[in-house]
């Protein structure tokens, strides 16, 4: 069965990135995969000591256990509240597991274990943005995870999906994601903005070879699609720009690393990061995608 994958830590990031993940596995046809990840302080044992872990493990365990089991329990009141009236609904299964170790690693196994569609983690607010990309958990989850990425900020309230926008430099990778994510535009009659953002202080700029690019790219796509081209000095303009148009998520190819990383480093990095306020989906190259 397709699962979405929700790293959780019980704080009110995670538990609204759980929340999203129930709205989307209400549309996806998917189960929910709460996870969690825990450290054991270990101490080498000496004469007349043990480990601190053969004592610490069980308890640990145990305290997860029930605090992943007191979240999902929530999760499922209020999958009934929304959808318990429907004649035919979809009811995801919800399942937890609790591991000792390295937290990308643990969500990295969870994930091969499944077939996981999604990985929705919260992000530690807007104003926390720089920092979340450059903690190394973070960075590390958007290094090695082989499945799709969605970042959703802690105070945003999901809403209905109508909008997609997806950046490309229109390179022959990103037809593929792109249509890909047309599937997944489909599950909620959403539609996929395909962006090029070009780093240009003119208006227009007139190319036929960017033109015939731009047909390639767009011919072999078959669904509910618009294009958008921004002319803008800088990345973080172009944002700017973008999310005026309205739009529920911002799609990112990891393979476009020079975007991520101005995205985050530019001298407006602080702005951009109190003024975006969507969920970041980050598609990993050669990723496990089941859309």
């Amino acid at each position: 069965m397709r699962t979405i994958l929700v790293p959780t830590d019980y704080s009110k990031s995670a538990k609204n990135a759980a929340n999203h993940a129930l709205y989307l596995a209400h549309a996806l046809k998917s189960n929910i995969h709460l996870c969690h990840a825990f450290s054991v302080p270990v101490e080498s044992p000496m004469l007349g000591q043990t480990a601190w872990t053969l004592y610490d493990y069980p308890v640990l365990q145990e305290e997860n256990t029930k605090a992943l089991k007191k979240q999902a329990k929530a999760l499922e009141e209020k999958e009934e509240i929304l959808w318990g009236d429907e004649a035919f609904p979809f009811h995801p299964a919800i399942y937890y597991t609790s591991e000792a170790g390295d937290p990308v690693q643990v969500i990295n196994n969870t994930a091969a274990n499944h077939r996981t569609l999604l990985i929705v983690m919260g992000m530690q607010g807007a104003s926390k943005l720089t920092r979340f990309f450059f903690g190394s958990n973070s960075v590390t989850m958007i290094e090695h995870t082989q499945y799709p990425l969605l970042l959703v900020p802690t105070n945003y309230k999901y809403k209905d999906l109508k909008k997609i926008a997806f950046t490309t430099d229109l390179n022959k990778k990103d037809i593929k994601t792109a249509q890909l994510l047309i599937n997944f535009a489909k599950y909620f009659d959403a539609e996929l903005l395909i962006t090029h953002i070009i780093q240009s202080n003119n208006d227009v700029i007139q190319d036929t070879a960017y033109d015939h690019k731009k047909e390639l790219f767009l011919k072999h796509l078959d669904g509910n699609i618009c294009y958008n081209c921004i002319y803008s000095e800088n990345i973080d303009y172009g944002i700017d720009i973008l999310k005026n148009k309205d739009i529920d998520i911002l799609v990112i190819g990891h393979h476009h690393k020079g975007f991520l990383n101005r995205l985050v480093t530019s001298s407006h990095a602080s702005r951009q990061a109190q003024q975006l306020e969507i969920p970041l989906m980050i598609i990993p190259e050669n990723a496990h995608i089941y859309f």
